[in-house]
Parts: structure tokens; C-alpha cells; sequence
């Protein structure tokens, strides 16, 4: 496999399908103990420890307007470069490579870079970079 072919962490938010590009994504896991964050907008589901650092934990359902939780989540961990912020989804279904992408379209709104067409259906795939923009936002009023 070509080392800079681009692959894909694929996830479950509320039924609907997203992506993140795996390079952005520090480590997946099980849901640990949260500690609440005193004063935070509703969608932060607290703080989790994360290999000894204090990683601020997203409930991206909630942010995105949905109702909380759902059995069996998973805290995907973005990489430290990005931000020390996780995001609780649903579930994580595959890491795909590039290739199997039978099409790549524009995002369809700011929180979407682009969409992936494959045999399975569509995956939007998330654009972190606005979706910390906008949080940076509503927390700094």
C-alpha cells in the first residue's frame, strides 16, 4: 500500500455516516470517567484523562444538535497537534483506505469538507478545522 495514500476513520453519529482523515485522529477508545467542566455549553460531556493529559471530551451529537447518548459509544481522540479535544460518537465502523472512494464531493455545509461516494453509501467527512472554529466561537461568546 502506498504510504501516502490518504485513509479514513468511518463512524456512526444518530444513524448517519462521517469520517474523519485517520492522521487526525490520536487514538480510539472506550469511553472513560468524565469530570464535569464547571460552566461549559451542554455539549461538552466533561474532561477525560488521556495518557496523563486532561483532554476536553465533545459530545458531537449534542454540538450538532441532536439528543445525548447512545449504548455503546466510542471517544475518538484528535491528535494532540490539532487540539486536546475528543469526540464522543456513537460507533466506529471501519478505517478505509483513499481507494476504495468512488467519488470525493465538496462538503455540503461549513461542518462537512467534502463527501465520499463508496459502494456502501455516502460519508461526510468532517471539517475539524471549522468545527473548532465555531466551538472557539460560542465559548468566547
Amino acid at each position: 500500500m502506498n504510504s501516502g495514500c490518504r485513509r479514513f476513520i468511518i463512524f456512526s453519529l444518530r444513524g448517519e455516516r462521517y469520517a474523519l482523515d485517520l492522521r487526525e485522529v490520536a487514538e480510539v477508545m472506550e469511553p472513560p470517567l468524565t469530570y464535569p467542566i464547571p460552566r461549559a455549553p451542554h455539549y461538552f460531556a466533561g474532561i477525560i484523562n488521556f495518557h496523563g493529559t486532561l483532554v476536553a471530551a465533545l459530545d458531537l451529537a449534542m454540538f450538532f444538535g441532536a439528543k445525548p447518548g447512545f449504548p455503546g459509544e466510542k471517544i475518538l481522540v484528535l491528535d494532540r497537534n490539532i487540539a486536546n479535544l475528543a469526540f464522543r460518537v456513537d460507533m466506529v465502523e471501519d478505517i478505509i483506505a483513499e481507494e476504495t472512494v468512488l467519488e470525493e464531493r465538496d462538503g455540503s455545509d461549513e461542518m462537512t469538507a467534502s463527501l465520499l461516494v463508496m459502494a456502501g453509501g455516502e460519508v461526510k467527512v468532517l471539517a475539524v478545522r471549522h468545527i473548532l472554529e465555531k466551538l472557539e466561537a460560542t465559548i468566547n461568546g
